[in-house]
């Protein structure tokens, strides 16, 4: 994932329609306890190495959705928003919720928007409370009542506590294949490049050698050139251990968007990619 940050703003949580909520919106001035700032700043670092974020499969999903709602394939991308869902992924949730409101990609269901919202804002993000809330308002009193029927239905299968189990078993699996330890010892060595998968715990793959030094180099070696990472660092919890992950994309989203004045209305876009020149 090009740029640092995988926390997006979207302006799909909104809609073109609700630019003056938007606006509405309130900074939070940020509490976070500076050792938290540091490892955020490690966690980023990590994640925007060449192919890290598309291990985590909330990621990965939520930028095929936005690679499809930017190519105008609205069905698409609410199929692929569902799926980064489905791991507790809190934007997408809500992304689903105003695409649900406004009939992109599939017909109006205001009950369901409100209760994907209502989703959306359980770990406490605070726009989307204040979303959840302007949605309720707006129901009738019949939305209200189907609104709560599904949203028993949405919780059954997409709850936290379901959903970051589901990534937690995407996420063990991705460490250990690497690490080659069902304990978790990783060691000192080198991340070279990656693929489609992080099958690096073993030089045969030309993606990680342990300790860092050899006698021979592959020409997969040779192609993939200077290390990108130490795998330590690599392997840090934030990135892998599910409660470290989930906190820290919660931080994430505290200091790269709750602490903004507002929501950046208009096309998908990352919260600290440099400007497209």
């Amino acid at each position: 994932m090009a740029g640092k940050a995988m926390v997006v703003v979207l302006g799909l949580l909104v809609g073109a329609g609700h630019a003056a909520f938007a606006q509405e919106a309130p900074a939070v001035q940020s509490v976070t306890d500076p050792k938290d700032l540091r490892e955020l700043g490690k966690f980023e670092e990590m994640m925007s190495v060449s192919g890290v974020a598309r291990q985590h499969k909330d990621i990965l999903y939520r930028e095929l959705a936005m690679e499809a709602y930017n190519n105008g394939d609205q069905e698409r991308a609410l199929k692929m928003f569902m799926r980064a869902a489905s791991y507790a992924d809190k934007p997408s949730q809500a992304a689903l919720a105003n695409m649900y409101w406004d009939g992109i990609g599939t017909p109006v269901d205001r009950p369901r928007a409100y209760a994907w919202m209502d989703l959306a804002a359980s770990r406490g993000y605070n726009r989307f409370i204040a979303k959840r809330e302007y949605y309720w308002g707006e129901l009738t009193e019949a939305e209200r009542a189907q609104a709560l029927r599904v949203g028993q239905e949405i919780y059954t299968e997409y709850d936290d506590k379901i959903a970051l189990h589901r990534l937690e078993m995407e996420l063990e699996f991705t460490r250990r294949n690497v690490v080659g330890s069902h304990v978790g010892f990783v060691g000192p060595g080198n991340v070279y490049g990656f693929t489609h998968t992080m099958n690096t715990g073993h030089a045969s793959t030309g993606l990680a050698r342990p300790g860092g030094s050899g006698t021979s180099t592959s020409a997969s070696e040779q192609d993939l050139g200077l290390p990108i990472a130490n795998l330590t660092e690599l392997y840090r919890p934030s990135l892998w251990k599910i409660n470290d992950y989930a906190r820290f994309k919660d931080v994430q989203w505290q200091e790269r968007v709750e602490s903004k004045p507002t929501v950046d209305v208009g096309d998908l876009q990352n919260v600290a990619a440099p400007p497209a020149k």
